[in-house]
């Protein structure tokens, strides 16, 4: 049990970047990049379409919060 939830927050961590990247892309992008808008979970949820690049930086340090608590646990 003691070695899956390294490879469990891992997971989530690259799943959290893959998301922020693809959010990041399909708003920044200006458009060269239209499967953005279907893989985004962000681009999907009305409510946050003016904060979509906001919410997708903040994914993003999430993500990379959880690859680094991921990292650290893994030596234990």
């Amino acid at each position: 049990m003691a070695r899956i939830a390294p490879l469990a927050t891992a997971l989530l961590g690259l799943v959290l970047c893959f998301q922020a990247a693809v959010g990041l892309a399909g708003e920044l992008g200006a458009g060269a990049w239209r499967a953005a808008g279907r893989l985004s979970v962000v681009g999907r949820l009305p409510w946050l379409d003016d904060y979509a690049v906001f919410v997708s930086v903040s994914l993003l340090v999430a993500g990379i919060a959880a690859l680094v608590a991921a990292g650290r646990g893994h030596g234990r």
